[in-house]
This record gives structure tokens, C-alpha cells and sequence, in this order.
């Protein structure tokens, strides 16, 4: 398993000292994200400080903030590893996308207007072009920006903010479920179901196709990965 030391592409310097703990721990969650660091590679602090050109104390504080998201693990003596991808995690997450997205989509497309409609159907062809490159991190983030103008109109504020965090928490196994051409095609398929919903101003609807999606991801993969019991 490849550790930090070893990553091709390294953290770029930091030089700005304004929230420096979210700015460290922005830089590794996109290598998790990326896959560039591994499930289970170690995460030494005095290597990424070095790299970061920090002091180990935001370093520290980083890796924190990484595990209560669930992307990290440290152990009693402070070791920090990336976290393993595992049935279990998997199913937690999307379970909680499940109700709360479901709610957000509700309320949302009740809610949407002109403008959140533009800017989903311009985020829509950008999504097929993503899809049709199986360009996965575009995709990821057109699919927010897409989902996400319909969430927002909600004012929901709290609860956008949590399905957002649960959305990004989950994307190493939404690059597990993108992982052929096929899959990209199913995929992108939902959206204009979607989109007719929230100019129809169908709550319901709305909610029965994020749920629908939801349920098709955990199909895909669920029983692909490990249990923590196997670990």
C-alpha cells in the first residue's frame, strides 16, 4: 500500500495561513477522494507538514476534522491511516442520503424557479459530455451542481448543507459505482426524469427519483464490498 512519501502528484505548499487546518484537510480530502491515497495508507504528519510547508499542529488538526468525516482513521497511539472502504460504511451513507436527499428533493423542486431550472439544464449537457468521456470527476461535480440548484432552492439551509456533506462523503464509492461505460449510461439516464419533475413542480416525484437512484447505486456494489467483520 502506497503511503504519503510515495504520492506522485504531492500537495502543492500552502501559503496562505488563513484557515489553515481546512486548507490541509481540503488537500487530503481530495487525494482520498482521488484514490492518489489509498484505503489504509499511512498519513504521517511529519511528512504531509513537510509537504504542506506547515507546522505538524494544522496537520494534526486536519487529520481530525478527516476523521470525523469518516475519511480517516487514527488509532490509540495517534497513527492516522486512510480509511477502508466497507459494506457497512456504505450502506450507512447511503441510508442517510436516502431519507435526507429524498426530503431535499422534495422540498426543492416545490420550490424551484427559472433560474435553478436554467442553471440544471445547462448543468445536464455538460453531465452527458462528462459521461460520454467517463470523466468521473467532472461527472461527481456536474451532478452536485446539478442536484444541487434544485436543493438549494428549498432554503433549507441546515439540510443542504448535510446532504451536501453526506454527497461528498460518499464519493469514493460513487467512483466504485461509475466504473464502466454502462454504468455511466444508467446513470445519467435519471437526470432528465429529474429536471421534468422540478419544472413540474412534482415534490413527489422528485423524491421517488433521487430515491430510485439512490437504490440502484447500493445494487451496484453493495455486495462487491468487504464487511468490517472480514477486515
Amino acid at each position: 500500500m502506497e503511503g504519503v512519501s510515495r504520492i506522485d502528484d504531492p500537495i502543492r505548499p500552502l501559503g496562505e495561513r488563513h484557515s489553515i487546518e481546512q486548507q490541509v484537510a481540503e488537500s487530503l480530502r481530495r487525494l482520498i477522494v482521488s484514490g492518489r491515497l489509498e484505503e489504509g495508507a499511512p498519513l504521517v504528519q511529519r511528512e504531509l507538514a513537510a509537504r504542506l510547508g506547515v507546522s505538524q499542529t494544522p496537520v494534526r488538526a486536519g487529520l481530525t476534522q478527516l476523521e470525523r468525516e469518516g475519511f480517516v482513521v487514527l488509532g490509540p497511539t495517534g497513527r492516522a491511516v486512510v480509511a477502508r472502504l466497507t459494506r457497512e460504511d456504505f450502506e450507512e451513507i447511503y441510508a442517510a442520503r436516502y431519507g435526507l436527499e429524498g426530503l431535499a428533493a422534495r422540498v426543492g423542486a416545490a420550490a424551484v424557479g427559472a433560474a435553478e431550472l436554467n442553471e440544471m439544464k445547462e448543468c445536464l449537457v455538460h453531465l452527458r459530455d462528462a459521461a460520454r468521456a467517463q470523466d468521473v470527476d467532472a461527472y461527481l461535480s456536474l451532478r452536485w451542481d446539478f442536484y444541487g440548484a434544485c436543493y438549494a432552492a428549498s432554503g433549507r439551509k441546515r439540510l443542504v448543507a448535510e446532504v451536501e456533506r453526506l454527497y461528498h462523503r460518499s464519493q469514493r464509492y460513487n467512483r466504485i459505482v461509475l466504473s464502466s461505460p454502462q454504468r455511466f449510461r444508467e446513470s445519467v439516464g435519471r437526470y432528465s426524469t429529474f429536471l421534468a419533475a422540478c419544472r413540474a413542480h412534482d415534490g413527489e416525484a422528485a423524491e421517488r427519483v433521487v430515491q430510485e437512484s439512490l437504490r440502484w447505486a447500493v445494487a451496484r456494489i453493495a455486495g462487491e464490498l468487504p464487511s468490517e467483520a472480514e477486515a
